[in-house]
C-alpha cells in the first residue's frame, strides 16, 4: 500500500468525520464526498437513536446531535462493529455535563436492554429439572438475568418517553431492577423491593446450595425466623420461574 494511498484515506477519514474543519481528499468531488460524511454519520446516528429511544425522546434535535455529532468526530473507534458503538457511546454520555444525572442513568439501562437482545443464553446444565423444586434443590438463574442498582426509577422513565409522555424525575433514591429476556426476546424489567433484591443476589452467587440453605442464610443475616421468609422465597422463585428468570432446579447434593 502506498504512501499516497494512506495519505488520501486518511484525508477521507478526517473530512468524514469532521467536514465543516477538513477539506476533501485531492481530486475527490465535493459533492460526492459531502454525500460521504452525510451517509456515514446518519448511519451512527441512527444506530444510536434505536439503541437509546428513551435518552433521544428526552432530547431535542440538536441537543441529540450535539453528543452524536462529537461522539462521530471525537471518539476513537477501537471496533468496526456497529453493535459494539451503543457502549462506547454511553461511556462517551458519562462525560458530558449537559446531561442530567438521571439521563446518564437511562443510557445505563438502555445499553444494557440493548446487550440483553444481543446476548445467547448459555445452555442448560444436563440435570436440570425445569418443574423441579425450587426449595429442595439447587435453583438454576437463567444466564440473561441482570441485577440493575440505579438512583432514579430508569424504568418508569424510559416507558413514559417512549409513550412521549413527561416523565416524572423523583428525588434521588435506590432502585432494583431485574433485566431479562421473554420468550421473544424482548428485554423486560421488574421492580424489587430490597429482600426480592438480596434473594437474587444470594441466587446468583450460590454455590451449589439449595433454595432452602440459601433461604437459610438470608433469615440468620437479616435475623428473622427461617420459617417467616420461605413463604415470601417460595413464592418468588415460583414467580420468577414462570417469568423464565429461574429456568428450574437441579438435584441437591
Amino acid at each position: 500500500m502506498g504512501q499516497g494511498f494512506k495519505e488520501t484515506q486518511e484525508a477521507f477519514t478526517r473530512y468524514v468525520r469532521d467536514p465543516e474543519t477538513n477539506p476533501p481528499p485531492p481530486g475527490s468531488r465535493p459533492e460526492r464526498m459531502a454525500w460521504y460524511a452525510k451517509l456515514f454519520f446518519n448511519n451512527i446516528d441512527s444506530t444510536l437513536e434505536n439503541a437509546f429511544p428513551a435518552l433521544r425522546a428526552s432530547l431535542d434535535d440538536d441537543s441529540w446531535q450535539g453528543l452524536t455529532r462529537p461522539f462521530f468526530r471525537d471518539h476513537p473507534a477501537h471496533s468496526p462493529i456497529l453493535r459494539d458503538l451503543p457502549a462506547a457511546f454511553a461511556e462517551f454520555l458519562q462525560e458530558k455535563p449537559e446531561l442530567a444525572d438521571w439521563q446518564r442513568e437511562l443510557a445505563a439501562y438502555e445499553l444494557a436492554r440493548f446487550e440483553l437482545m444481543a446476548e445467547d443464553a448459555d445452555p442448560a446444565p444436563d440435570d436440570l429439572d425445569q418443574a423441579g423444586d425450587l426449595l429442595a434443590g439447587r435453583p438454576v438463574v437463567s444466564s440473561l438475568a441482570r441485577l440493575m442498582v440505579s438512583v432514579y426509577p430508569v424504568d418508569r422513565i424510559a416507558a413514559a418517553l417512549e409513550a412521549s409522555h413527561t416523565p416524572e424525575i423523583p428525588p434521588a433514591g435506590m432502585h432494583h431492577l431485574l433485566l431479562h429476556c421473554d420468550e421473544n426476546g424482548a428485554p423486560f424489567a421488574l421492580a424489587l423491593t430490597p429482600g426480592s433484591a438480596q434473594l437474587f443476589v444470594a441466587l446468583a452467587e450460590a454455590d451449589g446450595q439449595t433454595g432452602h440453605a440459601l433461604v437459610a442464610q438470608l433469615a440468620e443475616a437479616f435475623g428473622r425466623p427461617v420459617d417467616e421468609l420461605l413463604g415470601f422465597a417460595g413464592g418468588q422463585l415460583a414467580e420468577w420461574r414462570a417469568q423464565g428468570i429461574l429456568l428450574g432446579a437441579r438435584p441437591p447434593g
